[in-house]
């Protein structure tokens, strides 16, 4: 070959090569309010229960943000800081503010922290047990809990003041007037000078009475927050959430904020709610409606193993959806029961998402279109999906759908489900052929109908039908011989036919492939390079792909970043 003729075909390469080349550039961010940077919201890597939420006088809001920490917040959703707190978590924890000092009852043990303390700082143990503690403060003082007794703690001195004898307080609270109002067998109670006040004790529909600003709020199931006067009469009742007396089969709730917290009020007119899991819920008050609308979302995503993306770009997680067009900070819209187990999710032909999980404790199959509510398919008795299953396909077999459920170890199970996504029956094991073994299985894909593809070991397995199993037939983890052109340790993986989208999660990087693999076609974020800014990412995970979007979880900077192939 001359040299012009090669020059010529090195040039038709060079065109053919640029003509396919693709971008894929990072549109947003999804679930961490923080957004990037030292704005970013991270919570801790051991999950813990809400405590409540605390609004000092420097308008900053305060709650837990996983075992061991308690974070500081702006209002529009930025950290501001960190602080130790003790590990243990239950039902009853919470926080309190007396002037510029947060109390804390964690683990039936009370703690001290002053707001103007430097991030870092540690919570100081006051030496006293409690069962339960008031939200609000009088004259430097708490009330509390513990065992049969009732008593006031003065927040500076830890001095204790006997109030009552009372069995049973779950939850207890303070007026404004110094008024005792302890909460037992769903009776509320009212003591001046420890004597009962006439009247007393009144019936609360619901939990953690709160008082504030002259009204107490109460909290139920589905997010549902209930108001009522001084006297415990409604005003109107319920004011968030879907518990109501109007319920006909709807429950309108946030999936963040499914069981309630606490709540504070930021401005005339303005709440924090705080939810069970810590992630915290700007309200806005709307008197002509005599309603809370949640109007921002302030949190993390500190766990994500499923992502549901259809055709239009509605981004499900957990219990929620989002729009394309969704802001860092906003709610999740059509909130469901948040699961106890959530696995990786596929959609039906673009649009249905199907996911298996756990909710109280029995299989559970979350399923639907993501332009509305999804539905549970909660299953009560013979179905053999088990906790903790990493991957999920979704492929036609003769006239059903089959769905796929594996563990990390590599056991596999199937399910008949309909066209919506609603399960029929067990369909037993599905046997993996694999030409060699395979540690650690972390996701599952369908490229086309007959082609199963695996990310195991750090390699994208490719399988074909046998029988009723799967055979590998191509194993890849490189495609060429440079130091960045071959796959970390461990990768997830997503493809809709078109591109398969795989996480690289020890290489900081996401990449666009042809479904058989070849070279990549785009790639974001920087390889082998650390970043909490948007060019690039910390631990990329969980990964779906639709069309042109692609949606990752950036484990490390508990967010999840929208990403858009481009020409």
């Amino acid at each position: 070959m001359s040299l012009s003729v090669a020059y010529k075909a090195a040039l038709l390469l060079m065109a053919a090569l640029s003509a396919h080349a693709e971008s894929l550039n990072v549109v947003g961010v999804l679930g961490n309010s923080g957004e990037q940077g030292k704005a970013l919201i991270r919570f801790s890597d051991k999950p813990a229960r809400g405590i409540g939420v605390m609004c000092d006088r420097f308008g900053a809001l305060w709650d837990r943000g996983g075992a061991g920490v308690l974070n500081r917040y702006t209002a529009d959703g930025r950290l501001l800081g960190q602080y130790r707190i003790p590990d243990g978590t239950n039902n009853s924890d919470q926080i309190a503010l007396v002037g510029d000092t947060l109390v804390l009852l964690i683990g039936g043990r009370l703690h001290s922290l002053g707001v103007t303390a430097a991030p870092g700082s540690e919570a100081k143990p006051l030496n006293i047990e409690a069962r339960c503690i008031s939200f609000a403060a009088y004259k430097g003082a708490i009330a509390a809990a513990r065992g049969e007794e009732v008593i006031l703690v003065d927040a500076a001195t830890g001095a204790i003041t006997p109030v009552v004898k009372l069995k049973d307080v779950d939850f207890i609270e303070l007026g404004d007037d110094g008024a005792v109002y302890p909460m037992a067998q769903r009776k509320l109670h009212r003591f001046v000078a420890g004597k009962e006040t006439e009247g007393w004790p009144r019936e609360v529909n619901g939990d953690r009475p709160q008082l504030i600003d002259g009204r107490w709020y109460a909290h139920a199931w589905h997010g549902t927050i209930r108001r009522y006067d001084t006297g415990l009469d409604p005003t109107p009742g319920v004011v968030l959430g879907g518990a109501s007396g109007s319920f006909i089969g709807h429950l309108d709730q946030n999936g963040d904020l499914f069981c309630g917290r606490g709540m504070a009020q930021v401005r005339e007119g303005m709440f924090a709610l705080s939810g069970l899991a810590c992630v915290l819920q700007l309200a806005t008050w709307h008197g002509d409606r005599q309603q809370l609308e949640i109007v921002r979302r302030i949190g993390s995503v500190p766990n994500c193993r499923g992502i549901g993306l259809d055709r239009d770009g509605s981004v499900y997680h957990l219990c929620g959806a989002w729009d394309w067009t969704s802001a860092p900070d906003a709610p999740m819209r059509s909130g469901v029961n948040t699961p106890d187990d959530f696995g990786q999710a596929v959609m039906l032909d673009g649009e249905v998402m199907v996911a298996p999980g756990y909710l109280w404790n029995k299989p559970a199959f979350y399923r639907g279109k993501l332009s509305g509510e999804v539905a549970i398919d909660r299953i009560e008795k013979d179905c053999a999906l088990p906790r903790g299953t990493v991957g999920s396909a979704v492929w036609r077999d003769k006239d059903r759908w089959v769905l796929m459920a594996i563990e990390p170890g590599g056991k596999a199970f199937g399910f008949h489900i309909e066209s919506d996504g609603r399960y029929r029956s067990d369909l037993g094991e599905i046997a993996l052929k694999t030409a060699t073994s395979v540690k650690e299985w972390t996701a599952l894909a369908m490229q086309g109908a007959d082609t199963l593809l695996a990310a195991g070991d750090g390699a994208v397995i490719e399988f074909g039908r046998d029988g009723a199993g799967w055979q590998e037939r191509k194993r890849w983890s490189s495609w060429g011989t440079g130091a960045d052109e071959r796959f970390g340790a461990r990768i997830h993986l997503s493809c809709d036919g078109t591109t398969l989208a795989v996480a690289d999660g020890a290489r900081q990087r996401v990449l666009c492939f042809a479904p058989t693999g070849g070279r990549p076609r785009a790639v974001f974020g920087r390889v082998d390079t650390v970043a909490s800014d948007l060019t690039g990412m910390d631990s990329p995970a969980t990964v779906a792909v639709s069309g042109q979007r692609v949606v990752v979880y950036d484990a490390g900077n508990q967010r999840l970043l929208k990403l858009e192939l481009a020409p």
